[in-house]
C-alpha cells in the first residue's frame, strides 16, 4: 500500500505527455564507463519506463543501493543504469554528449559545467554532508569552541575531507593546531578511537559509516557550508518523464529518511 501510495503521489508530479524515453531493458544499477546505453523507441504512457540513466557521486553508492530498487518498485515500468564516479568524470562525458538523464553530485564545479548548458528545468539540492567533530563517549569537548588545545587529528588539504574542515574552522573563527594531519577521514577517525587525538574533523556520513562507538558533534558554521549533493535533469538524455519522477523522489520522505541513516541532512 505503502509502494502504490508514492508511486500515485510521484506520478502526480511528472509529465503526462507522451514519454521520450527507451523502450523498457533490464539494466544494473551500477554500469561501466562506455556510455555506449541501450537506446529504444519512445514510451507511450505517462508514467515513467525505459532506461533511466543517472550519473551520480561515488559516495552515493550506499544510498542509491537502497532508493533505486524502491523507485523502480513504485514504477514498474522503468529500469534504471547507475553510473559512480567522479563528477569531474561525468561532467566531462556530458559535456561530451554522453546520453544522460539524471546527474547527481557535490562537485560545485561540475554541477555549474553541466548546469551552464545541459540542463533541464532548476537543479535540485537533495542532501547536504557537512563536516562534523568525531569524538569517543565521554569526551569533555562539546562544541567547536573546545577544540583548541586539544589533540585533533584533520585530513590532509588535498582532499575534500581537509579543505572543508579547514573551511569551517576558519567560519567559526577556531585556531587549531592539528595534532595529526591524515590522508583520509578513516586514519583521522582511528586516531579517536585508539585515544592519539580527542577528535577528529571529518564529514558526518563517515563518522555514521565508521559504526557506532564515536559521536558526531555539529557545529552551525559547518552546517552553513556543507557540501550540497544537487541533482540535474540533463539534457543529453531523452527520458525526460523518468528523470522528473526521479529527481522528485531523490525529494521524497522515503529518501530523506534513507539519506538521514547514512549521515546526509535534509535539504
Amino acid at each position: 500500500m505503502a509502494v502504490v501510495a508514492m508511486s500515485l503521489a510521484l506520478a502526480a508530479c511528472t509529465n503526462t505527455s507522451s514519454d521520450s524515453g527507451r523502450a523498457p531493458v533490464a539494466a544494473p544499477a551500477s554500469a561501466g564507463h562506455d556510455h555506449q546505453h541501450a537506446a529504444g523507441g519512445p514510451v507511450g504512457s505517462g508514467a515513467p519506463g525505459g532506461t533511466l540513466v543517472v550519473h551520480a557521486a561515488d559516495e552515493l553508492r550506499a544510498t542509491l543501493t537502497q532508493l533505486v530498487p524502491k523507485f523502480e518498485e513504485a514504477f514498474p515500468g522503468v529500469r534504471v543504469a547507475v553510473e559512480y564516479g567522479r563528477g569531474a568524470e561525468h561532467a566531462g562525458h556530458i559535456l561530451a554528449g554522453a546520453p544522460v538523464d539524471v546527474f547527481v553530485s557535490a562537485d560545485t564545479v561540475a554541477t555549474a559545467q553541466v548546469t551552464a548548458g545541459h540542463v533541464r528545468g532548476a537543479p535540485a539540492v537533495v542532501a547536504r554532508n557537512p563536516i562534523v567533530i568525531a569524538v569517543p563517549p565521554g569526551t569533555g569537548i562539546a562544541g567547536v569552541t573546545d577544540l583548541p588545545g586539544s589533540r585533533v587529528a584533520l585530513c590532509a588539504e588535498t582532499i575534500p575531507c581537509g579543505r572543508m574542515s579547514r573551511a569551517a574552522l576558519a567560519a567559526a573563527s577556531i585556531d587549531v593546531r592539528p595534532a595529526a594531519v591524515d590522508p583520509d577521514p578513516a586514519t583521522a577517525l582511528n586516531r579517536v578511537r585508539t585515544g592519539t587525538a580527542d577528535a577528529a574533523l571529518v564529514y558526518r556520513t563517515d563518522v555514521v559509516a565508521s559504526g557506532n562507538d564515536l559521536r558526531a558533534l555539529d557545529f552551525a558554521q559547518a552546517l552553513r557550508i556543507a557540501d550540497e549533493y544537487t541533482a540535474i535533469k540533463v539534457s543529453t538524455g531523452s527520458n525526460t518523464v523518468g528523470a522528473d519522477a526521479f529527481v522528485g523522489f531523490l525529494g521524497s520522505a522515503l529518501a530523506r529518511h534513507v539519506f538521514a541513516d547514512a549521515g546526509l541532512s535534509p535539504t
